[in-house]
């Protein structure tokens, strides 16, 4: 196990020194295409490393044009690859302010147009998902971790309701999407990921049309 976990971090390592740097760069020079190349090549190659492979389902749900905000669970560290390999959109991840501070990675996740925000400031919290919004109205997907942190037991937890309030802001609809496998591939606090399929669920997109954040509640229950 210590020599697989130890592969595997290293191809990972080897993956974000190359595609970090090629993701500052054309995201430098606007080239959004091959900017967004980089996260799925990064993908790609952590997922080869650690024999996970993925499987969609429900993708003729995915809104062919438009905007619209991707709501998954999250059990695993899996679950990002699988998803960004699997939807045919680039989507753009809101992530949490301690993995945009990682050295490399977090400074091209920031530059890419994923969205840190800060959990433990409320104030900087609330203008981080202002500029979500308007990532949103420029017509760009972003996802949402809806139970923010990873399962720790695999079972779906309680939901947070920034992306969904996300969704009613920006008035596009929700996609929601279930990572199926993953936390039996690598749980938390495993050390190295064991090989295996994951299936990524996509449902039907929900509207959120004429709703308001008095509806957020009811939405996320949804």
């Amino acid at each position: 196990m210590r020599v697989l976990a130890a592969f595997q971090y290293t191809v990972g390592v080897l993956a974000t020194l190359v595609c970090c740097p090629l993701a500052i760069l054309f995201a430098g020079l606007g080239l959004d295409r091959a900017t967004y190349a980089q996260v799925r090549i990064w993908a790609w190659a952590v997922s080869a490393a650690t024999g996970v492979r993925s499987r969609a389902t429900g993708l003729d749900n995915v809104p062919p044009t438009g905007s619209y905000v991707v709501v998954s669970s999250h059990n695993s560290h899996l679950d990002a690859p699988a998803i960004v390999r699997t939807l045919p959109h680039p989507v753009y991840f809101v992530i949490k302010k301690e993995l945009a501070r990682i050295p490399l990675w977090g400074h091209a996740a920031v530059k890419i147009g994923f969205i840190a925000v800060d959990r433990s400031d409320s104030e900087q919290a609330h203008s981080e998902m202002a500029r979500a919004v308007d990532t949103i109205r420029s017509g760009r997907r972003v996802l949402v971790f809806a139970e923010g942190p990873r399962s720790p037991d695999g079972h779906l937890q309680a939901f947070k309701k920034g992306g969904f309030h996300l969704a009613v802001d920006a008035q596009v609809p929700i996609l929601p999407i279930a990572v199926n496998g993953s936390y039996r591939l690598l749980p938390k606090g495993a050390p190295a990921a064991r090989p295996g399929r994951i299936e990524v669920a996509v449902g039907r997109p929900i509207s959120t049309a004429g709703l308001t954040k008095d509806d957020v509640p009811a939405l996320a229950e949804r």
